[in-house]
């Protein structure tokens, strides 16, 4: 009955000698007797680093940390290399993703990807295809982030506007392309319920993606929306609390508009 239902590997330090994998593990069903995590950082087949805890008690969630991870190759660009974390339980239950070791930061100067300025050229996507909408299947999505990187040259996208399919995502990994990842919407801001679905979706993208080391930016305000000093005080916390590695962000259209992200976006 008890079951890992999420997993967030979040690399820490990336770029100095004492990197580490701090894996959150968000447990569901109940603990009636004491329960041992494992997690695993791997390169292919091979296994780099392995630690275990026991719980006992019910939390929101447990961590688990991988650390002196030695020679460890930074995601970046040119090289998007990717690792794989595992956790399982002792009763054999176990979740697997993908991560990358890098360190993404908009500053006053510029972005700068593991210390090192890039400047960034990208593109909007759309993942509304003629004739079949959203309903193309994993390949074509993968395609498309092909299509960004590798014809037209871009190093960013947007997913406008809102989270996409795992597979393009995927792909960004991959590919090297950065991600520029944000929740539902257009313009219209709705009653205090739409507000708390708004910030409901905030979670639910980064619970879903947080993984995927192609992503630097969450896109926490509604498209091309008014200010709203409440709401989006609640959507910048939502994204800062659950992830802390990566700075917020929200596409407005105007240049007289309050700033609360981490990055004033247009």
């Amino acid at each position: 009955q008890t079951y890992l239902a999420n997993v967030f590997a979040k690399p820490v330090r990336a770029v100095s000698n004492d990197r580490a994998v701090v894996v959150r593990c968000y447990l569901d069903g109940p603990i009636g007797k004491p329960v041992t995590i494992t997690a695993e950082l791997r390169d292919g087949d091979r296994v780099m680093m392995t630690a275990s805890t026991t719980v006992s008690a019910a939390a929101d969630h447990y961590e688990v940390t991988l650390e002196g991870l030695g020679d460890v190759q930074l995601w970046n660009l040119k090289r998007p290399k990717l690792y794989q974390v595992a956790a399982r339980l002792d009763n054999g239950d176990a979740l697997t993703t993908r991560i990358g070791f890098r360190e993404a930061r908009f500053t006053d100067r510029g972005f700068f990807l593991n210390g090192e300025h890039v400047k960034l050229r990208g593109l909007n996507r759309h993942q509304t295809f003629p004739y079949t909408g959203g309903a193309m299947p994993a390949r074509v999505q993968a395609r498309d982030a092909a299509v960004l990187r590798t014809e037209l040259k871009c190093n960013i996208v947007r997913t406008s506007h809102y989270p996409q399919s795992p597979a393009f995502l995927d792909a960004c990994d991959e590919l090297g392309l950065l991600v520029l990842e944000e929740i539902p919407g257009w313009q219209h801001i709705g009653d205090r319920a739409w507000q708390d679905l708004a910030v409901d979706n905030v979670s639910r993208m980064i619970r879903r993606d947080w993984n995927h080391p192609a992503i630097v930016l969450w896109g926490v305000r509604i498209n091309e929306s008014a200010d709203n000093h409440d709401f989006y005080t609640r959507t910048n916390e939502a994204a800062h609390a659950l992830d802390d590695s990566r700075q917020t962000g929200g596409i407005r259209n105007r240049y007289d508009s309050e700033l609360l992200e981490d990055v004033f976006t247009m």
